[in-house]
């Protein structure tokens, strides 16, 4: 059965998105391998824009190789994310079972939670493109997590120990002190008890503040 290395190394080629220039061809690719042809169109208009910047760069264009480095990275992360297709099927090895298989879907499911908190600590403002924690956002790669200082009161009430009225009281909250840094914070803000602070560490995230 696979393994979590086995799936960083399936979903590995996303990493070459994070080459400027170079790193537009990765939708192309992901595209042609999974025969999405909105992904390969994708591809091919931040390679142009790539080229287009390298060429009019005396022209003060170079902004556009910029863009289309952005552009490959966020449609290259959003690729193989809740409701897309994989582009490496589960292995079917004999005597591979829906155990097995449900096994193999819950590692990768934990597997890109950890990376998308991870990404929630380290590149925040690209987790806020990608829809981290956002499961009230259509097509949002929300990896199982709730952005507390983002999301509706509606996925608020998603969270363990979450009712609508604390959800309420959240949404109220942040407003008025312009978000939380941690769950320690929102414990302290809220005067939460100890179960629910500890119930949230794991599902929570805490990004910047958008204005709405």
């Amino acid at each position: 059965m696979g393994t979590v290395k086995d799936v960083e190394m399936r979903r590995g080629w996303r990493y070459f998105s994070l080459i400027p220039v170079l790193g537009t061809v990765v939708p192309l690719y992901a595209g042609m391998k999974a025969g999405r042809r909105g992904w390969m169109l994708l591809g091919v208009l931040w390679m142009v824009m790539a080229v287009l910047g390298i060429v009019l760069a005396s022209l003060h264009l170079g902004w556009l190789i910029s863009l289309s480095w952005v552009g490959a990275v966020v449609t290259s992360a959003s690729v193989g994310g809740p409701g897309q297709p994989q582009l490496s099927p589960p292995p079917r090895l004999p005597g591979y079972t829906p155990l097995d298989e449900a096994r193999h879907a819950a590692e990768i499911r934990l597997h890109d939670r950890e990376r998308a908190r991870r990404l929630a600590r380290e590149h925040p403002e690209l987790a806020l493109e990608m829809g981290i924690g956002r499961p009230d956002v259509p097509g949002a790669h929300s990896a199982g997590l709730v952005d507390v200082n983002n999301a509706s009161a509606a996925a608020l009430a998603q969270l363990p120990l979450v009712d609508d009225d604390l959800a309420t009281w959240i949404v109220q909250t942040r407003a008025r002190v312009h978000g939380f840094e941690s769950v320690e914070d929102l414990g302290a803000a809220l005067n939460l008890d100890g179960e629910i602070v500890e119930a949230l560490r794991g599902p929570a995230v805490f990004l910047p503040r958008r204005a709405n």
